[in-house]
């Protein structure tokens, strides 16, 4: 090989060694079928996030569903669901700026159509926005403090992405009072992707609120809404 892309080879190869994910060396992650950019500005898709858009197509929605996505990332769960169902409206958030481009991207590359804003949860959504078949969330709910986590490959990771306060559960608590707060009919199913070990502690608070479970499966909760 040329010496230009034996250099390459080389610095690639180094990056590896020292951790990096594939992702981000490749610049792609395989999500539902379908080829995604990532960055280290985006969250690499999980296989276990696959399963929310299975959890999807076992729900009785209506023909033309209308699906809100907070916390979109790199757009992998929004832009999934809009290929999946074409007559569909697909809502996505995230308070990244540099997430969004990336989701915007995505977007455009596999033609789906979703209509993006940035904002901080529910907290920028149009007052008059509702009436959503599935609301759809895989927020940051990795706890520092547990013992088995690889901080070798998740520190190459966003951490905005990644960490959050109470437990991991301190967004989910959050977005669960903002659905509350919209009222009845906001949103018809919601889903949650956390570990399995916060399941029980999840399902607690969200059935102080007024959410009921559904089903959870793998590391995916289906409520249905106030």
């Amino acid at each position: 090989i040329s010496e230009d892309l034996a250099i390459l080879a080389n610095e690639m190869v180094a990056r590896r060694a020292s951790g990096e994910p594939l992702a981000y060396l490749f610049g792609f992650k395989e999500f539902y079928g379908r080829k995604f950019k990532v960055s280290p500005e985006v969250l690499i898709p999980r296989p276990e996030t696959e399963g929310l858009i299975e959890l999807v197509r076992g729900l009785d929605l209506s023909e033309k569903p209308k699906f809100l996505e907070i916390g979109t990332g790199g757009g992998c769960i929004a832009v999934t669901l809009a290929a999946e169902f074409p007559r569909a409206k697909v809502v996505a958030t995230d308070v990244s700026e540099g997430a969004l481009e990336m989701a915007r991207e995505n977007n455009a590359t596999l033609g789906a159509g979703v209509e993006f804003y940035r904002g901080d949860l529910l907290e920028d959504l149009p007052d008059d926005s509702g009436g959503f078949d599935v609301l759809v969330a895989n927020l940051p709910y990795v706890d520092e403090e547990w013992e088995w986590l690889d901080k070798r490959t998740l520190d190459f990771e966003p951490k905005l992405a990644l960490y959050a306060e109470d437990g991991g559960l301190a967004l989910y608590k959050k977005l669960i009072l903002q659905m509350k707060a919209r009222g009845e009919g906001f949103a018809k199913y919601i889903l949650f992707e956390a570990d399995p070990c916060q399941h029980e502690a999840l399902i607690q608070f969200a059935g102080e609120q007024g959410f009921s479970l559904v089903k959870a499966e793998g590391f995916g909760m289906v409520f249905r809404g106030v």
